[in-house]
């Protein structure tokens, strides 16, 4: 059986603004686990409930609490609907897509910071500039930067972003160590700076780093290079 739609919803809060209106209230709040629990106990319609409480939102009334997560949706949705004026407020989100809310200032700092996280482009990019900076030369082949300075030879493995299941440093030293066949060449694995990369690489003893002449490049989102 099909549950209760948005209609349903939309009424339901249509009236609870009307009773408080006629009880001389200014204000109200509505949770949406309540609205839920109140309006659909035996169907799963929180998206729908969520959609309508953003439906009627106009301009000055207030979000007290986002639900968690990115759809917008979920039981812990809190408004706080201001009942005066409301013949004269505008709707807060005017054609939105089944009626999801605009991102908050904190999700549109997380967005910005997602997007500062280099891919393996990017990365490599990056790490030519530093090489030029220091003298380097080098020739680039799918992600392997191989860099010339004097006699001295440097290859460089660029771990940036990329798709497919995240696998970790320990496993990535594994298969660049496949492809070492001189000891007096200077070998590295790059990646976007992270907390977890750090403690893997200090967790590999040093004789073998020292052994393997290798050490690990970390970029952070500000463009700085640091060699380990």
């Amino acid at each position: 059986m099909k549950g209760p739609g948005i209609k349903d919803y939309l009424r339901v809060i249509q009236d609870k603004k009307a009773e408080a209106l006629k009880q001389g209230q200014t204000e109200m709040e509505i949770n949406s686990k309540e609205l839920h629990a109140e309006v659909s106990p035996n169907h799963a319609t929180m998206p729908t409930c969520c959609q309508a409480i953003y439906k009627l939102m106009l301009e000055g009334d207030e979000i007290l609490q986002r639900p968690k997560g990115s759809t917008g949706f979920g039981s812990h949705l809190t408004v706080r609907f201001h009942l005066e004026n409301m013949e004269n407020r505008v709707q807060m989100y005017p054609g939105k897509k089944r009626g999801r809310p605009a991102k908050s200032d904190e999700e549109k700092l997380a967005a910005r910071r997602a997007k500062m996280k280099r891919n393996t482009e990017d990365l490599t990019n990056l790490i030519k500039a530093w090489l030029n900076e220091h003298g380097w030369s080098y020739e680039e082949n799918k992600g392997v930067l191989e860099a010339f300075n004097g006699d001295k030879k440097w290859v460089i493995n660029v771990q940036g972003i990329k798709r497919g299941r995240k696998q970790t440093l320990p496993v990535k030293l594994g298969e660049v160590i496949k492809h070492i066949d001189d000891l007096n060449t200077h070998y590295s694995m790059a990646f976007n700076d992270s907390l977890t990369y750090r403690r893997q690489w200090n967790e590999i003893p040093a004789m073998v780093k020292e052994r393997l002449n290798m050490s690990v490049i970390l970029a952070d989102k500000k463009g700085n290079i640091t060699e380990l």
